[in-house]
């Protein structure tokens, strides 16, 4: 914040100001941001609320706003992309282990159970950094490659 404030960038101090009323409105609640992927979330969410509003303000034919907010987006992907994420076949990797613990224990694999497995305290993806989205389709495909589904009886 400091180097923001000497070099008089106003579009970063903004993003910074706003990252820190959030998380101290956060904290009064008792929701404080513990984590990264807290904070992760945190940014996602403004830089999504900073899209819909380029999205208003060009259907409102406002360029002096939509170009504020597209430095804003900029900054917070910057943040974003100094996080580490989960790559793609880390999440292969630790869905294959998940089914294969099932596969040992002599149970069939379900989508809910693997998921519950890997995202719960302990498990592979508790307070890592990932696409959700990714996750559930490599789930479901994944579960459905070991253990296809049967079609329903008419």
């Amino acid at each position: 914040m400091k180097e923001a404030l000497k070099a008089k960038d106003k579009s970063r101090l903004s993003v910074l100001r706003g990252i820190l009323t959030e998380t101290t409105s956060l904290e009064k609640e008792s929701k404080g941001i513990k984590t990264d992927k807290q904070l992760y979330k945190l940014l996602q969410k403004r830089k999504t609320a900073s899209s819909n509003a380029v999205r208003e303000f060009q259907a409102a034919n406002r360029g002096d706003l939509t170009t504020k907010e597209n430095e804003q987006i900029d900054i917070l992907q910057g943040y974003l992309d100094g996080f580490a994420t989960t790559t793609a076949d880390e999440v292969v990797g630790a869905i294959q282990t998940a089914i294969q613990e099932f596969e040992t224990e002599g149970v069939t694999p379900k989508r809910d159970k693997v998921r519950a497995k890997l995202f719960r305290p302990g498990g592979a993806f508790e307070d890592k950094i990932l696409d959700e989205a990714l996750v559930a389709k490599t789930i479901n495909r994944m579960v459905h490659e070991v253990a296809p589904s049967k079609p329903r009886a008419s």
